[in-house]
């Protein structure tokens, strides 16, 4: 056990307490805390084991053994959705279907309650799908269009070089760059599998290394590594310091908008694609 899943970040041991299943269930979240509690009182109405405490009890498993391990992403849980949504579904038939039949002359507020859960999660689900951090899909869209407007029919074979100054695993990559001859890389955050304990203290990934030292890596990665490509891509937050190196080398080919706000400070604003001056 080397937990070299620490290098990828560590999170309190609430987490999907507090922000894991909140950003799972949105207006979801107080029926399914109602399901759950109600689900584990019903072992004590008889022998059998319901199959809703059964599910109930593997929740509460599964979240605190997930709890445990420093490393917590959402996608962890997302296999846990359908339960959840399983659970909640005879706290939300309490509350809105049976108050309506109880009563002729109840108060319709609660249908109105439900239409209004139902608005905020159809907006929430438009907006996540199709605004928030479209960019990272629309800018290899739009290489893979350039490669094939300007590269893939041309007289010889030519190779289009790009290279992604972002945090590793920023963009959906070979799925949409899907041609060969796009001669793509991008920071790596590689786990140190070849490190020892006491070598594995000081070790920082390409991103890393980008982001403590952008120059010196610029100089020693690229410049004596990787070498410049012919487009260059990085979010906006990197514009300014890039533009006081490279403004003689490259120039601003396109932008795009990628989100309003994000929790990386290293992913936030547009995505820009720059091209370099001069290139053959």
């Amino acid at each position: 056990m080397q937990s070299l899943a620490v290098f990828y970040g560590t999170n309190d041991w609430h987490y999907y307490l507090s922000q894991g299943l909140p950003l799972l269930l949105t207006t979801a979240l107080p029926f399914a805390v109602m399901g759950v509690w109600s689900s584990l009182r019903l072992r004590s109405a008889g022998s059998a084991v319901p199959a809703r405490f059964s599910m109930a009890g593997m929740l509460i498993f599964v979240i605190f053994a997930l709890s445990c391990i420093s490393h917590k992403e959402v996608r962890f849980i997302y296999p846990l959705l359908p339960v959840l949504h399983v659970l909640a579904a005879k706290p939300v038939s309490d509350t809105f279907f049976q108050q309506k039949s109880s009563s002729s002359n109840s108060s319709p507020s609660f249908m109105w309650l439900l239409v209004l859960l139902g608005i905020a999660n159809a907006s929430l689900a438009a907006y996540s799908s199709l605004f928030h951090q479209s960019g990272v899909i629309d800018v290899t869209d739009h290489l893979r269009h350039t490669y094939e407007q300007t590269f893939l029919h041309s007289p010889r074979p030519v190779d289009m070089t790009v290279g992604f100054l972002m945090p590793c695993h920023s963009t959906p990559w070979r799925s949409h760059l899907i041609y060969a001859s796009i001669k793509a890389w991008a920071l790596g955050c590689e786990p140190p599998v070849h490190l020892n304990s006491s070598e594995r203290l000081n070790y920082t990934d390409e991103a890393d290394r980008f982001y403590s030292s952008p120059e010196g890596f610029l100089e020693t990665d690229i410049t004596h590594g990787k070498g410049w490509p012919e487009y260059l891509i990085f979010f906006e937050e990197r514009e300014s310091m890039l533009q006081g190196i490279l403004n003689d080398s490259y120039r601003e080919d396109w932008r795009v908008f990628n989100s309003h706000v994000h929790d990386d400070w290293r992913r936030k604003g547009d995505i820009i694609v720059w091209h370099r001056r001069n290139f053959p």
